[in-house]
């Protein structure tokens, strides 16, 4: 990634210009070839109309034409791509059939869209100095928090990332050598993913 403070910012206040959206999964991560960008991705379990609005939301301020198509057999998505400032937007609509024992949206979301952009601002100091290790920063609305996952592709790299943090090593998900959590300065859970293969 390149500049991830840069993007953190600017997705922050494309957000603030775009007001409120569902909950988003915000995705900053590279192109070996095309370089650095963002996905802003709307909740599967929304309605496709739903999800379809929010697109056309951002599409409007990044100035892009939103595209339609089919994404599995019978199960259609939007996109739309665009510049923010010095940062390229990707919005898309989550097109991932509702499987049995999929968690819905709680009924009674506690976060907003402000609040997320407050979240990516606030990562900005630590995300400095964690950006030379990280492949992929995720932050994602739960709509009743907000969590940050960094995927890796070396555990040494993973240290990198979690160093000065407080470990969270009574977790399950907390398996050195693979997957590491923690809790950041900012107060979110962040989790680390060891992936060789990115």
């Amino acid at each position: 990634m390149r500049d991830l403070t840069r993007q953190l910012e600017d997705v922050a206040r494309l957000l603030d210009e775009v007001g409120p959206l569902p909950p988003l999964k915000i995705t900053f991560t590279h192109d070996p070839d095309d370089g650095p960008y963002v996905i802003v991705a709307t909740p599967h379990q929304l309605k496709l109309a739903d999800q379809r609005l929010a697109v056309d939301r951002i599409a409007a301020r990044v100035q892009a034409v939103t595209k339609v198509g089919e994404v599995f057999r019978g199960h259609y998505g939007a996109s739309a791509h665009g510049w923010w400032a010095d940062t390229l937007i990707v919005a898309v609509t989550n097109a991932a059939p509702q499987m049995p024992g999929m968690p819905a949206l709680p009924q009674q979301r506690t976060t907003t869209t402000c609040e997320t952009a407050g979240v990516l601002r606030s990562l900005t100091t630590w995300a400095q100095k964690a950006e030379p290790y990280m492949d992929e920063l995720e932050v994602r609305d739960h709509s009743l928090r907000h969590s940050v996952h960094v995927f890796v592709t070396a555990d040494q790299a993973a240290q990198s990332v979690m160093e000065g943090l407080v470990p969270d090593t009574d977790s399950i998900w907390h398996r050195p050598g693979r997957r590491y959590r923690a809790l950041l300065p900012t107060g979110q859970s962040l989790s680390v993913s060891v992936d060789s293969m990115r």
